[in-house]
């Protein structure tokens, strides 16, 4: 217990950061009808009405968020309501303790509320490695994470120039959609340390220019550039071969697609992504590689290129697993053989943790991965 107790007081001791460091504003929950919190000396804010109340020893505080308000009178966009912050340092939302601020938001109609915690970066960063990677990883490939992550959540508060999105309120989600953090018994002494020895580090292309820095769990062979799966440039970007992840994590991977859910998929992402549609519902699909980042098929006479991580965007991981996989049509049905997990951009999380086995410090790992980056420390 003494050793437990004293590494709780060093997270909250690593936590009260200098100014220098930046916070982030993090979505971690979404469409709550009801927020109940609790902590020690709580002082709370009401934004829509001005008023602050502060409240002595320990406190539950609970909000409301269902309908039946005169919801109609608030602003069609997302509003700060409320907020709530403890000189202690955590407030607690079910069994998850938070450090920073706690915030709720009016969600899009007003119905329900999204909390936000508002965190300093580098306490954000212990979070999410436990998260994203593994707490009991190696030291230098949680490094490499932390660098990654740091920079990817940094260049978001840049491209907010210090102003939330209205429509927002917040510069990150706490899901796949960004990245994936946790709260304060997440941390763990190699997650705080990753944190303190690459304090304020982070990657940038070859002009200096800072752009995210994506990662992802197994590239299955290749990693792959943003502008491959997503269509975006991002400065600095290569493929890199990576036989490092292929003997751990997920195996090679197979699916079976019919024939008409396929052509569901390929009709949805020509309409969303192409402007087109198509002729036949019948689909004729021409030979595949599975280094090809496109398929390519004719709908009636009339040939089509389709790139396969939009295919992936509309039928999910659970039916595309990664953006790295080869397609055969036969007897009525779509055969798919895929390697690796995830969109295959910058980053392969497994690895690096083999290159982190075999000795590779963080920078090493991160140079593999990011070869026309260079590293920076921006605080």
């Amino acid at each position: 217990m003494r050793k437990t107790g004293c590494f709780l007081l060093s997270i909250l001791w690593a936590t009260a950061v200098p100014a220098a460091i930046p916070s982030v504003k993090v979505l971690i929950a979404k469409s709550l009808k009801r927020v109940v919190l609790e902590g020690t000396d709580l002082q709370k804010t009401i934004h829509t009405q001005k008023k602050t109340q502060t409240y002595q020893g320990r406190k539950q505080v609970s909000f409301n968020c269902a309908p039946g308000r005169a919801s109609h009178r608030l602003p069609k966009n997302p509003i700060l309501v409320a907020s709530l912050k403890s000189p202690t340092g955590l407030i607690s939302w079910g069994k998850n303790k938070y450090q920073g601020e706690i915030q709720l938001l009016t969600t899009p109609g007003n119905e329900s509320c999204d909390l936000v915690n508002d965190i300093p970066l580098e306490a954000y960063l212990r979070t999410l490695l436990s998260k994203e990677m593994n707490g009991s990883w190696p030291i230098e490939a949680l490094k490499a994470q932390a660098v990654a992550a740091r920079t990817y959540a940094y260049d978001r508060l840049l491209k907010s120039g210090g102003m939330l999105d209205t429509k927002k309120l917040y510069h990150l989600e706490s899901s796949e959609k960004d990245q994936v953090s946790g709260s304060f018994f997440d941390v763990t002494e190699k997650t705080l340390r990753a944190s303190r020895d690459t304090e304020g580090e982070i990657i940038v292309g070859p002009s200096g220019k800072v752009s995210p820095a994506f990662f992802h769990s197994k590239c299955g062979g290749k990693t792959l550039r943003p502008d491959q799966v997503w269509g975006g440039v991002e400065e600095g970007y290569r493929s890199v071969n990576c036989t490092f992840c292929q003997k751990t994590g997920m195996k090679d991977w197979q699916k079976n697609i019919k024939n008409r859910n396929l052509t569901s998929m390929v009709d949805k992402v020509l309409r969303r992504y192409y402007s087109e549609e198509l002729q036949a519902q019948e689909l004729k699909l021409m030979p595949d590689s599975l280094h090809n980042s496109e398929i390519r098929f004719y709908s009636g006479d009339r040939l089509h290129i389709v790139k396969k991580s939009f295919l992936r965007n509309l039928a999910g991981r659970e039916v595309l697993p990664s953006n790295y996989f080869v397609m055969n049509q036969k007897n009525g049905q779509i055969n798919v053989e895929g390697q690796g997990y995830g969109h295959g951009v910058g980053l392969c999380q497994l690895g690096a943790l083999e290159l982190a086995k075999r000795g590779y410090d963080y920078q090493q790992i991160l140079s593999f991965y990011f070869p026309r980056h260079r590293m920076k420390k921006v605080y």
